[in-house]
C-alpha cells in the first residue's frame, strides 16, 4: 500500500485523478492543512501505520525556499520516526500549479488557457516559475486551487510535462507501489 502524505487538499485532488493515469491504484493520500500541520503529524501517522507493509511517499511545496533544506528536515523526521527505508520524500518546485504549467496543453484543454497564443511566461522551465498559483489566477478569473487541480489533473498527460519535480514525484509512486 502507498500512503501519500501532501501538505493540502489541491494536491490529494490532483494526485487522485494523476496516479491511476501512470498506473499507480492501490493508495491513500492523506491532505494536511500547510506545511506545518504536515511536519507537526509525520512522526506521529510513520509511526502508528499499522500496514508493516505500508510505503510512504511525502510531498511538499518549496515554496521559494531552500529544497535542500526543506528536504532534509523531513528526511530528519523520517530518520527520527525510524522509517527511512520505507519513505521517500519529493519537493514540489515551486507548487503544485508549476506542475500544471508543465502540460500546457492540459491548460488548454481545462479552460485555463484560452487566448491561442501561449504567454512566454509558460514557455519558461515550469519548475523555475516563482509564483505558479499567481499565473494560473491571472490566467483565469476566479481560479480556485482544489477545482482547478482537479479540472487540469483530467486532462493532464503525465508523459509529456515539462516540470522535473512532477516527473521525479511521479517516478518515486511507481517505484513505492511496486515493492
Amino acid at each position: 500500500m502507498l500512503v501519500v502524505l501532501v501538505e493540502e487538499p489541491s494536491m490529494k485532488a490532483a494526485l487522485e485523478i494523476l496516479f491511476p493515469k501512470i498506473g499507480v491504484h492501490s493508495f491513500i493520500i492523506i491532505a494536511h492543512e500547510g506545511v506545518t500541520d504536515l511536519e507537526r503529524s509525520l512522526p506521529r501517522k510513520l509511526r502508528g501505520w499499522r500496514d508493516p507493509n505500508a510505503r510512504f511517499l511525502i510531498i511538499r511545496d518549496n515554496d521559494n525556499g531552500d529544497c535542500i533544506a526543506r528536504k532534509d528536515k523531513l528526511l530528519s523526521i523520517v530518520k527520527n520516526a525510524g522509517k527511512t527505508d520505507r519513505v521517500l520524500v519529493r519537493i514540489v518546485c515551486q507548487e503544485l500549479e508549476a506542475w500544471f504549467i508543465g502540460d500546457i496543453e492540459a491548460l488548454r484543454d481545462s479552460g485555463v488557457l484560452t487566448a491561442k497564443k501561449t504567454p512566454a511566461s509558460l514557455t519558461k522551465d515550469p519548475d523555475t516559475i516563482p509564483h505558479p498559483a499567481e499565473l494560473l489566477a491571472k490566467l483565469k478569473d476566479g481560479y480556485q486551487k482544489i477545482a482547478g487541480a482537479r479540472e487540469i489533473a483530467t486532462h493532464m498527460n503525465p508523459g509529456d510535462n515539462r516540470s522535473d519535480s512532477f516527473n521525479q514525484t511521479m517516478n518515486a509512486a511507481i517505484e513505492l507501489s511496486t515493492y
